[in-house]
């Protein structure tokens, strides 16, 4: 699927890069964790938070770490901080810099529902348009399910990761023979490579053959299929493709240059590789595996880009702040320990974890990167969610 994503250059240059990599390869063979407080390598523009480079080093360490490599951009009221540690390359050596860039999964979210939002301010789509009023025929329930729904889970529609789980049962749905066959061989080439491109539609199609999991808008049940379509409807509507919006709506206009829509295959451009961390602590290069993403996890960033979004759609510098916090309620919810209200945004793919949490004015914003994935933990881990957390409550 081509993405129309162009290479980025390097936020930085690292001084005596070759002697890093050699002081981090024999760390990381002595078993150490390596961090990189911005402020070593900047000079004076930040203060160093030791207490906030020790979470990150706590993440990249030892034998239950949650990644190889992490990396940190703090939102508070007198002062930001961004730092790393770990390892962004585990073939190379590199070290995590700072402005490492990854794909962040579902926090990928609020990006397109920007758009969405804008394109509803223009008049061009309205949030309850349904998905037959933009694409008769997608769906045999097409006219039941609005933008909305799709943007609020919802739906009713099945996910594909529902649909992974038990794929012969879900497969033998689609009496369409001819798709069927081609879905089968989809499969089995992905079940072989597990980076093979899929463009989304696959999924989709898929889906349609299943019954709605409940009546819209009746019930939350996450859906990415759900979010791909709302994707391709904003596209429809905006009358460009979407990478082409988000560089026209998002990124120029706040000035986010590390960004770009890349929602399969290798990532252009300076990256972190990806990894998932099997239950013996194998490491497998995971960065390509994205298993039919689309709009519902396109965005590769690094954490100071993530945190300018935040911060611009609570500024209000898009226009659509009152809509975006019409979607997530007035003030939200944060864990223990922490003053104030906060909202937490969370992101998992095949090689990395994601997070941020933001308070409803921005002068609270914390974002976690993590090049890596536990098998073990499933969706949640307990370790990494309390990084998450202890960052923004360092805010």
């Amino acid at each position: 699927m081509s993405t129309g994503a162009q290479p980025l250059p390097h936020r930085m240059h690292w001084p005596h890069r070759r002697v890093l990599w050699l002081i981090v390869g024999l760390a990381v063979l002595a078993g150490i964790a390596v961090g990189v407080d911005r402020a070593f390598f900047w000079g004076g523009g930040q203060p160093s938070r030791p207490a906030l480079q020790q979470i990150l080093d706590g993440l990249v360490s030892g034998p239950q770490r949650a990644a190889p490599g992490a990396t940190a951009y703090v939102v508070g009221p007198q002062v930001s901080w961004v730092g790393s540690a770990g390892i962004a390359n585990v073939k190379t050596g590199e070290v995590m810099p700072p402005n490492g860039r990854m794909r962040i999964q579902s926090l990928s979210k609020t990006w397109l529902m920007a758009v969405i939002l804008q394109l509803a301010n223009e008049g061009k789509l309205n949030l309850d348009d349904t998905v037959a009023r933009w694409f008769p025929g997608l769906l045999p329930y097409g006219d039941r399910i609005t933008i909305r729904e799709l943007m609020t889970d919802t739906s009713g529609l099945i996910d594909d990761n529902t649909m992974e789980t038990a794929f012969p049962s879900y497969l033998a749905r689609v009496k369409d023979a001819k798709l069927r066959a081609q879905l089968a061989a989809l499969a089995a080439r992905v079940r072989a490579n597990p980076a093979t491109p899929l463009a989304p539609i696959w999924l989709i199609r898929m889906a349609a053959w299943q019954p709605l999991l409940s009546v819209p808008g009746s019930e939350y049940h996450h859906s990415n299929i759900g979010w791909n379509i709302a994707g391709m409807i904003a596209a429809k509507a905006g009358g460009k493709p979407l990478p082409v919006l988000y560089r026209e709506r998002i990124y120029q206009p706040l000035g986010i240059t590390h960004t770009s829509y890349q929602p399969q295959g290798p990532i252009a451009g300076p990256h972190t590789e990806g990894y998932y961390i099997g239950k013996n602590g194998n490491l497998t290069d995971a960065t390509a595996f994205t298993y039919g993403k689309g709009a519902d996890g396109a965005i590769v960033t690094d954490a100071a880009d993530e945190a300018a979004f935040t911060k611009a759609l609570l500024d209000n510098k898009l226009g659509i702040r009152q809509q975006v916090l019409g979607f997530y309620g007035a003030n939200g919810s944060n864990g223990p320990g922490c003053p104030g209200d906060a909202f937490r945004g969370t992101g998992l793919g095949a090689a990395s974890r994601t997070y941020v949490y933001y308070d409803h004015t921005g002068s609270h914003i914390a974002v976690l990167l993590l090049n890596g994935r536990r098998a073990a933990l499933g969706t949640n881990d307990p370790k990494a969610a309390a990084a998450a957390l202890q960052l923004y409550c360092s805010a």
